[in-house]
């Protein structure tokens, strides 16, 4: 107990974690906790602050009731966040016609190179078949273009398409990536592509500030590509105005094996540049004023001043979470230095990290918020620990020490956020990147000195029609990070493929992470065996043996270190993502006729061990039942008695599967539904949910 008194300051900190523990407790749960599950965790909520007003003098009742109460509310706030949305419609199984308003435009880049148009369009109308004279939908769609349609819809215009649709997708794998849910709370219904050229209505009325903002970054957006041709334009055009997917994405791999994929993503370190850039300015421009520098607060006003230019920042590239999370430190940054604290501190971001899970309690298991917090908290932890050794080298006498004191932040800066991501983009990506310390050591400060200047100066002579003056040498920048990026690609190990972290491994990571960063005192370096634990725990795991998609189209199999897939040389590529990503081994095709290691394949049936697989509808030739542990028979036409089998209508019905063997030899089955259980966002057999019309009182 007097250990924690000595830790009496720092005891807040752990709210926000137990506020997240609340939040993935009810993703967890595998079935709907309901309006019962509700009132009980709000009358946790009141019971906590009871306990903590009655007995304040108690330091257990006070942490047992801090941790309860802040669980519970986190509880409260994803049940309360997943009910609020509107159900899903079901959408028409057939192409049909229909009509909307645009909400936003962003350019795709096609497998064949090409690029086409995704629009996103609320007040969704179908305006043939049994749709017809239906409300509008209540969530959004999305609908891709033809490549060759020359329309160009800007925010608010109305749009009306022939289009064939889908709702969200089944993940791939039990426990894998979760579109339905991602969905649910996105307001999305599904996508769609066009199978006509689309027309265009343009708008007759304002479409308030966010239409306007949309239509301004796309307009800026193509004044820059057009300036800046190629890659170097895409990626100008995406940090400087948020444009979405013009990057193509074999670039962006490249960029993803060289640990330079957050470039690419406006977030905290494009923030701090521009807030730092204008601050810079701001400060020297009423330095250059001898009454500004003896009698006005030029540190205030500048810090103000960059905020505000944060904010537009902000803005203008579309307002995502990683944005808005670095925003809203900045602000409590600004806050600290208006009131004489500390700008940077791990209460500050303690704060914010609470304030956006209020907000948006889906983002606990997403990787944005996941990636920001943890790269930021071992920035803030990793600085103080090390503040006394760098402070006493920088105001050393000897002058190597000072330039190595100055040398040595960028590369802890490196080592701190990049070590405290890599687990997350396991559990995320399945791969790790072990040369992204050298490549952000050059990157980052190319970035800060040289092409975000340039970049903010061709926003600024846009309205002068100039742009092309800071835009040509911000594409030198741009070259040479692209260079770099494709140089650290090409190192041997640049990426290498992992078996993901489960989301069990990933919570005790970030327990550990935790216990390491916000605790004081050597009782901090505990923190380390969970985080090794949960970055070893991919290869404890025994890996599936056989995986099966949700629409029965596609099988894996794993054996002696490899994936095979089938039938057919051309898989799902989407699935074998996925799948890869699980298992973190490199994948093939099943042979036609033959045998792969422990797979034997002839006439449409391959057999592993007992397990036995069927890719035809053909009657089973004699004998294959003998000795059978296990039959998929993906056609799902006939069986063998008395074996276990697992048919079409079983993957309908349970969406994807996957088989494990154990020590023994046994099997053991698991299934999507049984994962996900029964929750709002889990769509009904068939990827069908509510239909979009309006429901009786019962029900």
């Amino acid at each position: 107990m007097a250990w924690l008194w000595g830790q009496n300051s720092g005891l807040v900190l752990w709210l926000p974690v137990a506020l997240a523990g609340g939040i993935i407790a009810y993703f967890a749960l595998p079935f709907e906790p309901g309006e019962v599950g509700a009132a009980g965790a709000a009358l946790a909520c009141v019971a906590s602050l009871a306990c903590r007003l009655l007995w304040p003098e108690w330091l257990a009742v006070r942490l047992g009731a801090g941790v309860v109460g802040a669980a519970a509310m986190g509880l409260l706030l994803a049940w309360g966040q997943a009910w609020r949305m509107p159900p899903f419609p079901d959408l028409p199984h057939r192409a049909v016609h229909l009509s909307g308003q645009v909400m936003g435009v962003e350019v795709q880049r096609l497998a064949d190179g090409t690029q086409a148009l995704r629009v996103a369009l609320r007040g969704v109308r179908f305006e043939d078949g049994i749709n017809m004279g239906m409300p509008p939908l209540r969530r959004s769609l999305s609908v891709r273009l033809r490549a060759d349609d020359p329309a160009r819809p800007i925010p608010g215009d109305g749009l009306r398409v022939r289009a064939l649709l889908s709702p969200p997708a089944f993940p791939d794998v039990p426990g894998g990536y979760d579109a339905q849910r991602r969905a649910w709370f996105a307001g999305q219904a599904g996508h769609g592509r066009a199978l006509e050229r689309a027309t265009i209505t343009p708008a007759q009325v304002a479409s308030g500030p966010a239409g306007w903002l949309a239509g301004r970054r796309q307009a800026l957006a193509e004044r820059i590509r057009a300036a800046l041709p190629g890659t170097r334009g895409d990626i100008a055009a995406t940090i400087l105005v948020g444009a979405d997917g013009v990057v193509a994405p074999r670039e962006r791999e490249v960029f993803a094996d060289a640990g330079l994929a957050h470039l690419l993503a406006v977030a905290g370190l494009h923030l701090a540049i521009v807030m730092g850039l204008v601050m810079v300015v701001l400060r020297t421009g009423l330095a250059l004023s001898e009454r500004a520098a003896l009698y006005w607060p030029c540190r205030q006003i500048a810090a103000v001043g960059a905020l505000l230019a944060g904010g537009g920042y902000v803005l203008l590239t579309g307002a995502h979470l990683p944005a808005r999370r670095s925003l809203l430190m900045a602000g409590l940054a600004v806050v600290a230095l208006l009131a004489g604290r500390r700008p940077l501190s791990l209460r500050a971001l303690a704060v914010a990290a609470a304030v956006l899970m209020a907000l948006n309690p889906e983002g606990v298991i997403e990787l944005s918020l996941q990636m920001s917090v943890a790269a930021v908290m071992a920035l803030i932890a990793g600085f103080e620990a090390l503040r006394p050794a760098l402070s006493g080298w920088e105001h050393d006498d000897v002058w190597l020490r000072r330039v190595a004191a100055r040398l040595a932040h960028p590369l802890l800066a490196s080592v701190l956020a990049g070590s405290a991501c890599l687990p997350v983009g396991m559990a995320h990506f399945g791969t790790v990147q072990p040369w992204f310390v050298l490549a952000n050591l050059l990157a980052v400060p190319l970035m800060s000195v040289w092409i975000m200047p340039w970049g903010l100066a061709a926003l600024g002579l846009m309205s002068l029609g100039l742009e092309k003056l800071a835009l040509v040498p911000m594409g030198w920048g741009l070259g040479v990070v692209a260079w770099l990026a494709h140089l650290v690609a090409r190192l041997p190990m640049a990426r290498m493929g992992v078996p993901a972290l489960g989301n069990v491994g990933l919570c005790v990571f970030f327990v550990g992470l935790c216990w390491l960063c916000l605790w004081v005192g050597r009782v901090r370096l505990l923190g380390l065996v969970p985080i090794v634990l949960a970055v070893l725990s991919p290869w404890m795991m025994t890996r599936p043996v056989l995986l099966l998609a949700p629409d029965a189209r596609m099988a894996g199999i794993v054996t002696q270190g490899h994936l095979l897939t089938g039938p057919g040389t051309h898989p799902d590529p989407f699935a074998l993502r996925e799948w890869q990503r699980v298992t973190g081994l490199p994948s093939d095709v099943l042979p036609a006729e033959g045998t792969v290691g422990q797979v034997a394949c002839h006439g449409g049936v391959c057999r592993v061990g007992d397990i036995v697989l069927v890719f035809t509808a053909r009657p089973p030739a004699p004998g294959l039942c003998r000795g059978t542990g296990l039959l998929v028979n993906l056609p799902g036409t006939w069986g063998c008695d008395g074996v276990p089998s697992i048919g079409r209508f079983d993957l309908w019905r349970n969406g994807a599967y996957a088989i494990y063997r154990w020590v023994d030899g046994g099997l053991v089955v698991r299934t999507d539904r049984a994962m996900r259980g029964a929750r709002p966002w889990v769509m009904r057999p068939g990827g069908a949910g509510l239909p979009n019309l309006p429901l009786a009182q019962a029900e």
